[in-house]
Order: structure tokens, then sequence, then C-alpha cells
């Protein structure tokens, strides 16, 4: 029973450092609202390349979180996990709740589109 997480960020913005926080802090926010063992989160960074980003006609500052998660996740629970992992984002990164997206897919949901 994995997580995997796919972090979109706009180059330049945040710094590389924050990185390993936001990890541990995904990974932690998993385990304790889905029972996931820490160990069992997968997460990846991809940056977007400066200039590349935009939002409403200025360069994007907005951090997108694309999560899989595994298949029966009740609603209640698929939100708490969406609402604890913006605090977390917004907390480490100072950065407005508007400027993360966060999503959360079923895995068997992922292979039946893909």
């Amino acid at each position: 029973m994995k997580a995997q997480y796919n972090c979109i960020v706009q180059e330049r913005h945040l710094p590389e450092q924050l990185r390993p926080e936001l990890i541990a802090g995904l990974k932690q926010a998993t385990s304790d609202v889905l029972a996931i063992p820490t160990n069992e989160v997968e997460v990846a960074f991809r940056d977007i390349p400066h200039g590349d980003g935009w939002r409403g006609g200025e360069l994007s500052t907005t951090s997108l979180v694309r999560g899989t998660i595994p298949p029966g996740c009740e609603q209640p629970v698929r939100e708490q996990l969406l609402r604890t992992i913006c605090a977390m984002w917004s907390r480490i990164t100072g950065c407005d709740e508007d400027e993360v997206v966060v999503s959360a897919v079923d895995s068997d949901y992922v292979s039946k589109v893909y």
C-alpha cells in the first residue's frame, strides 16, 4: 500500500533546502491520515523552467502537489489529507494557501486512465 507525490514547482521560487522538510512533511501527513508507513511514501520534484509558468499575466508562484493514494479512501479522510498537506506546505514555504494546489487520486483510477 504505497502513496506517491509529484511536486511541480517553479524554478527559483522554492529553495532546494526546503525540499527535505517538505518530503518529510508529505510522508508524515500521509502516515498520520492514511496510516501508510513513511517508508512507503514516495516524493519527487519537477521544476518548471523559470519564465515558463505564468498565472494572471505574471510569473507563477504556484506549487502543485499531485498525489496518488491507495483506493478506497473515504471523502472526509481525503479532505483531511489535502487540508493537512496544504497547511504543512504553506507553513514550511511561507506561501499563501492559494499558491499551492493539492490533489490525491486513487491509484486504481490512474491505472484505468493511463
